[in-house]
């Protein structure tokens, strides 16, 4: 049995999905099994994942299903996943050649639930994000530098997680956001998380600037929800952990004006819930347009 799970999940990505596999095939370290998830893609994709499992059977394993998002993808992998860790890439970002061996090492050396690598992001401009040093925050620690998300970022990627720490828990099927809605959950479980100054990984962020252009109301509301779940999760921890959390949620709301503008959306009313508490219990009421 494979050490590592490298869970993908893959859409209309017959261009990118190549750099990403290629990425994976020249690893220092073969310890571990690629999941890779066709959700229902409508070019090449599927086709092109079969000629690398036909190609590398005992490391490749495709599943095949109608298009549900990305966190069903996400899903479906962790419940095929047999390795003790789980590392999720997305289909059009890569791994340094060392990837794989160099957040196993730190994992078997610190007895780490949870190591956090630093990364490349891709753009007009690419950017390093790292920390100086190699840090191994207390869980209270750990949470405030992930609602700043900076040194600690709710995507799921670029984390190698024990696999048994999403025991119970899921993506949030059919909304976005689900990584800020899910992450916190599974950091709040880890006994040791270890961060690690090592570029490991190359993130594109055509993803992000594509989001903030299309995303909708519908969109905006799975954000004001997400983190408002956050927000509470981890106040319920930590209740000193209060005033990071409303300003947490003060940022998001920020943040939703901002696309809001980019969308055109101008009503009234909808401004004025953006700043107006939001609370878990609430999450299923849709904001007024």
């Amino acid at each position: 049995m494979k050490k590592v799970s490298i869970l993908i999940p893959a859409y209309n990505c017959e261009q990118e999905i190549y750099h990403c596999v290629r990425s994976l095939l020249e690893q220092t370290c073969s310890d571990f099994e690629v999941i890779a998830v066709d959700d229902g893609s409508q070019d090449r994709t599927g086709s092109r994942l079969d000629f690398y499992a036909r190609l590398h059977p005992d490391q490749f394993r495709i599943i095949h299903q109608s298009n549900q998002g990305v966190a069903a993808a996400r899903n479906a992998a962790l419940d095929a996943a047999r390795g003790e860790y789980v590392l999720f890439l997305d289909s059009d970002d890569w791994l340094r050649r060392r990837a794989v061996a160099t957040l196993l090492e730190t994992a078997r050396t610190t007895q780490a639930d949870v190591v956090i690598c630093g990364y490349v992001s891709e753009g007009i401009v690419s950017r390093k994000h790292q920390v100086q040093r190699t840090m191994m925050p207390h869980r209270r620690t750990l949470m405030k530098m992930l609602m700043r998300d900076r040194q600690v970022r709710n995507y799921a990627w670029g984390k190698l997680i024990r696999r048994n720490l999403f025991d119970g828990l899921r993506f949030w099927e059919g909304r976005l956001f689900e990584d800020v809605e899910l992450m916190h959950k599974v950091l709040l479980r880890s006994e040791k998380t270890v961060l690690i100054p090592d570029l490991l990984m190359h993130y594109h962020l055509r993803r992000s600037h594509s989001l903030t252009r299309s995303l909708s109301p519908q969109g905006i509301r799975d954000m004001l929800d997400a983190f408002a779940i956050q927000a509470e999760s981890i106040t319920a921890y930590d209740p000193s952990l209060s005033r990071q959390a409303r300003q947490m949620k003060r940022h998001a709301a920020v943040m939703a004006a901002m696309f809001l503008v980019v969308r055109g959306y101008w009503s009234g009313a909808l401004w004025k819930e953006l700043f107006q508490p939001r609370r878990v219990a609430a999450v299923s009421r849709p904001l007024n347009l």
